[in-house]
């Protein structure tokens, strides 16, 4: 059996690797959900295509997801790379969303906070480190994608990073910076500053050395998390792992329930209210099986 690695998605189609030689691929059945980061089962067809017969078992998978529709994004992931910035329009919820996702697929994240050259970003970034690093003890590291990315390549080595972001943020540039021959069109800004346009359409696996690869995806607007369970959603929340199990009722949502430890952790200040006013979101999204 001959087996490959999907690097890049048109949808139907696909670009196959096979010992660091790519491959137009199509599936052979009906089945058509392969993503980029798959290793996939091949049928040869000649020097140049192959049909894909079937899938082997993923590690992880990164989607995101409203009431109607999914989008498959990347498998096999060990590492998102989360890039924030204070400019075209910052969202905290999709910074959530991401890490959120991260938690429930035991991938490591780091927040990579880039146009740290803005006169704007000091306050942004003593906000983001306040809580998502004093408290929350995740991995940021702050850069500015135009002039250099050296503080990003040490923490990419030995890993499958997903780099991702919202529209304009600065992904394509960074994808840039650390593979110069990716060659990945950046977004431009266009009409104003706070509406952003990007030129990427395709997720794409490139390789930045034998044991590290970087998967450049698409910006985007949202990321949805409607496949979730509400019954473990809190517990993807790292500072509501320890009072889960000190809520009055073991099925506590955490909404109006009498004696809840997450409401008291929030009323006592022990947790950040923003992110509780997120979980208390998606948690009735998810019951009410609204989009998110």
């Amino acid at each position: 059996m001959t087996l490959g690695l999907v690097v890049k998605s048109f949808g139907y189609s696909f670009i196959v690797e096979i010992e660091n030689k790519t491959f137009k691929a199509t599936a052979k059945s009906k089945k058509t959900d392969y993503v980029v980061g798959d290793i996939v089962q091949l049928q040869m067809v000649n020097d140049t295509q192959v049909h894909i017969l079937g899938l082997q078992t993923r590690n992880n998978l990164i989607f995101r997801s409203d009431q109607n529709k999914s989008k498959i994004i990347a498998s096999n992931v060990t590492q998102i790379i989360i890039v924030i910035a204070v400019k075209p329009n910052f969202n905290i919820s999709f910074l959530n969303s991401c890490l959120i996702s991260a938690e429930s697929q035991n991938i490591h994240p780091i927040i990579v906070i880039n146009k740290i050259d803005l006169p704007e970003s000091i306050s942004f970034i003593e906000e983001i480190e306040e809580l998502y690093v004093n408290k929350l003890n995740y991995q940021i590291i702050k850069l500015s994608a135009l002039t250099e990315c050296n503080e990003l390549m040490p923490f990419l080595i030995t890993n499958r990073n997903l780099l991702i972001g919202q529209s304009g943020v600065g992904k394509s540039t960074i994808t840039n910076k650390i593979i110069p021959d990716a060659n990945a069109r950046t977004g431009a800004i266009t009409k104003s500053e706070t509406s952003g346009s990007h030129t990427t359409t395709n997720a794409t696996l490139y390789h930045l050395n034998a044991n590290t690869d970087v998967i450049d995806c698409p910006g985007l607007h949202e990321f949805g998390l409607y496949h979730l369970e509400v019954d473990t959603l809190a517990s993807l929340f790292p500072e509501c792992r320890d009072l889960i199990d000190k809520c009055k009722f073991r099925n506590c949502r955490h909404l109006n329930e009498p004696n809840c430890a997450i409401v008291s952790a929030v009323k006592n200040k022990e947790m950040s209210q923003q992110r509780f006013d997120f979980l208390q979101r998606l948690t009735q999204k998810l019951q009410n099986k609204q989009s998110y």
